[in-house]
């Protein structure tokens, strides 16, 4: 899995067609529950994931006026778990 394209894949779904990937986030989920463990052992996270997580994370914060209601849930929970 290519975490970048995923990330992006789902970002440009929730931004340009307000709708929320529920299989884009479930490979974000598995591909980072198998890998904190990794960077808590070696105590750092590798840049090109930072740079992921946080753009992630930024977006997810930001919500939008455009969302239904069920939308903006999942954006606020998905915020919350990662």
């Amino acid at each position: 899995m290519n975490f970048s394209e995923t990330v992006e894949n789902f970002l440009v779904k929730l931004r340009m067609d307000d709708a929320f990937s529920n299989e884009d986030y479930e490979k974000i989920k598995f591909f980072l529950s198998n890998k904190i463990p990794e960077w808590k052992t070696a105590g750092i996270v590798p840049i090109e994931y930072v740079v992921d997580i946080v753009s992630l994370i930024d977006q997810l914060a930001g919500g939008s006026r455009f969302f239904d209601d069920e939308t903006t849930l999942e954006v606020e929970d998905s915020c919350l778990e990662i």
